[in-house]
């Protein structure tokens, strides 16, 4: 595994630093600096995308590579920067599933108003005994003072 980045926390800032592209972002909240740097990646690594297909395609007017390889770069592209963003997110034992807004948009259905929708459904159990009472417990809302 290699590091990408770090986030770390010093004297109430946080610093994102990613050495490989010289990055160093600082801001009062974890999140600002993330989405920052989220932001600043992806507009670095798609201007990297649009150059690799240009370089490429000045290659093949010197035949110096050959147009499948074009399209193979734009392909990659395609599929890193049109697909919408989506991650499993681990909290504690549960995955689950993460859109980027637009996409919990075009899910609604799936997502409604939350951000996570939770990958195992908890309700599938073998005798359909999710949430029902077990035997013996007492379940009434008598309260004793």
């Amino acid at each position: 595994m290699s590091e990408i980045g770090c986030l770390s926390e010093t004297d109430g800032q946080y610093e994102f630093r990613d050495p490989s592209r010289s990055l160093i972002i600082r801001g009062e909240h974890p999140e600002w600096v993330l989405m920052a740097a989220a932001e600043v990646i992806g507009n670095t690594a798609r201007l990297e995308a649009e150059s690799v297909v240009e370089e490429l395609n000045a290659m093949v007017e010197f035949e110096a590579v050959e147009p499948i390889e074009v399209d193979s770069a734009k392909y990659a592209m395609k599929e890193r920067f049109e697909l919408i963003p989506q991650c499993i997110v681990t909290l504690g034992k549960m995955d689950y599933k993460w859109a980027a807004p637009e996409g919990r948009a075009k899910k609604q259905d799936e997502f409604g108003s939350q951000t996570l929708k939770r990958v195992h459904d908890m309700s599938l159990t073998r005798s359909d005994t999710f949430l029902s009472n077990e035997d013996g417990v007492d379940t009434t809302n008598e309260t004793t003072v």
